[in-house]
């Protein structure tokens, strides 16, 4: 059995003790200091009795020369037990005897009024002029000093200090007795009977392991039996909540399986349809390609034939009415272009949320192996459980948002792309579409680190959607090649407000911009200043397109080099009048 090191009534006893020794050794010492200076006040007192005593005598025998006569009163005084010395002087200050226990020499040349000598050596004594009166009068004859010693001094004490020793060492004997007793009882024994019955634990059964002290009195053991007995109610608590917590953990579990296969279902349902997106994108866009190298073929044979339709109107009409059908084809194809940068943008985007949803599925399946492990294996704890929950709760937070997140961007391409390819008119909220077509080209914006600033009223116009879709798209991927072409970052404002019934809007970068010849020729079809890069020079025609003949409205363009370029466009709408009267 597993036994302290350092008992704790034995540290406080020793603590006390020591202290109290401490004080009582400290309290002694200053008494002994004060019976040493009462003691030694004392012998100050008799010397000078002594001196007042004999004085008259030594006055006499000095007066009448009688030397002999003052050395036998100074040797009868040295019997005396309170004088160790004495040094007897005569009128010029002429040593005449001197005896005993006396300080040096140079201690008492400054003496020359009755006073105590100071202590020296563990000497010390009182000093006075002896006077002779006769017929009235006075004269100093010599001088007489009396000495003491510190041995004197403690000869006298002993019996003082003998007893002081014995009342303190009484008083800790009877201490130590009282608070090994005190200690034993209000200590020892609750403690040893607090410790026996908490060995007695048994884990399986809380409520007949709680503890019961035998005492009279209400104190900290009290406390602490009151406090152990509470632990055990709240751990029988905690072991009931534990059981009903596995239980709902297991229907938890169930469920949660559910929802994985349902979701893994509907990702590879989501999947299918995305792949199936592509190859048909992939399969127009071949098909594309094949539709321009027959119209570059087509265009180099009407170079061929021109000079030989001088004199066939016929065949010249229709060779027009051809090429208006190919630049017809050339702008739809430009506008396919865009949808695919668009697909393109689509599918990085939803890839992200879907790869997040993957890895937060697959981190929780390995939270429920492991719990399961632990359930089996009975490791499982309260904090590992209460750690799998926050898991749980943070994962299906993730994969629920990153799911909405995919289920809203493939709703918008959706809507998106069928504007793009239509022309029909629906009701919009305006700031609503524009911020879905800036959230569908934001991998490239964030790839040239453009921002977009948006200034746009909300309210439902109803116009056609597509054709403004396509026309803010390639002004949008105008600037992002163009203006931005040799810079890493820019700024796009864009600002929309209703005028009767008009919407106005200015488009603006802070891009390279443009030269005034570059500007005269910019809605030109097939002008661009990137040719040798793949450039259609369609982008800006086709913006100008959108805007005045599918949107009936106008459009203007201003640029200086090195400041960026402003579009300036209107067109009739047909604002939703409930929905003005709630915005105003």
């Amino acid at each position: 059995m597993l036994q302290p090191q350092n008992s704790i009534s034995r540290v406080l006893l020793t603590s006390v003790l020591t202290v109290y020794f401490l004080l009582t050794l400290t309290i002694t010492m200053v008494q002994v200091a004060i019976e040493y200076n009462n003691t030694r006040d004392s012998l100050l007192n008799d010397i000078r009795q002594q001196h007042h005593t004999f004085a008259a005598s030594f006055a006499r025998a000095m007066w009448e020369f009688n030397i002999p006569q003052a050395e036998a009163l100074a040797t009868g005084l040295l019997n005396v037990p309170s004088i160790s010395g004495i040094i007897l002087r005569d009128e010029q200050g002429r040593q005449i005897y001197q005896a005993g226990r006396v300080p040096p020499k140079e201690r008492l040349e400054q003496l020359n009024s009755p006073d105590q000598v100071i202590e020296y050596q563990g000497v010390f004594g009182f000093y006075s002029p002896l006077v002779w009166e006769f017929a009235g009068g006075s004269e100093i004859v010599g001088e007489v000093i009396l000495f003491s010693s510190r041995d004197i001094t403690i000869e006298k004490l002993k019996p003082t200090l003998a007893v002081l020793v014995v009342a303190a060492l009484i008083k800790s004997a009877l201490l130590i007795i009282l608070f090994t007793i005190a200690f034993r009882i209000f200590l020892r024994r609750p403690f040893s009977q607090f410790i026996e019955q908490i060995r007695q634990f048994n884990p399986d059964d809380p409520d007949g392991s709680q503890v019961f002290l035998q005492q009279a009195e209400s104190n900290e053991f009290t406390l602490l039996e009151h406090a152990y007995n509470e632990l055990l109610q709240r751990l029988r608590h905690h072991q009931e909540a534990f059981e009903i917590s596995q239980r709902e953990l297991a229907d938890a579990n169930r469920q949660l399986e559910e929802q994985n296969i349902k979701l893994e279902r509907e990702i590879s349902e989501k999947t299918i349809g995305i792949s199936n997106l592509m190859l048909d994108i992939e399969r127009r866009r071949q098909e594309l390609e094949v539709r321009q190298q027959s119209l570059e073929q087509e265009i180099h044979q009407r170079r061929l034939t021109e000079s030989k339709l001088k004199q066939a109107n016929r065949e010249l009409e229709e060779t027009i009415e051809f090429l208006q059908q190919a630049r017809s084809q050339v702008m739809e194809s430009e506008k396919l272009a865009s949808l695919g940068a668009l697909v393109a943008s689509i599918s990085h985007d939803v890839s992200t949320p879907l790869g997040v949803s993957l890895t937060a599925t697959s981190y929780l399946k390995e939270q429920l192996d492991q719990l399961q492990t632990n359930v089996e294996e009975g490791k499982l704890t309260r904090e590992q459980f209460a750690k799998f929950i926050n898991n749980a709760v943070e994962s299906e937070a993730i994969v629920a948002a990153n799911l909405e997140r995919a289920n809203e961007i493939m709703d918008g391409f959706k809507q998106m792309a069928v504007d793009q390819i239509t022309d029909s008119e629906r009701d919009v909220y305006i700031d609503e579409y524009v911020n879905k077509i800036i959230k569908a080209l934001q991998p490239k914006l964030r790839k040239k680190n453009v921002s977009v600033a948006i200034e746009c009223p909300h309210i439902v116009a109803k116009f056609s959607v597509g054709a403004f879709a396509q026309a803010l798209t390639n002004m949008l991927m105008n600037s992002i090649i163009h203006g931005f072409k040799d810079r890493n970052q820019g700024v796009i404002s864009l600002k929309l407000e209703q005028q009767d019934n008009r919407l106005v809007g200015e488009y603006h970068d802070n891009g390279i911009g443009l030269t005034s010849n570059q500007l005269e020729h910019l809605f030109e079809p097939f002008f661009t200043t990137e040719r040798s890069q793949g450039g259609s020079g369609l982008g800006t025609h086709i913006i100008y397109d959108m805007i005045t003949h599918t949107l009936n409205g106008h459009i203007d363009v201003s640029s200086t080099p090195n400041q960026g370029l402003l579009y300036t466009f209107q067109f009739p709408v047909k604002f939703n009048a409930k929905d003005d009267e709630n915005n105003s």
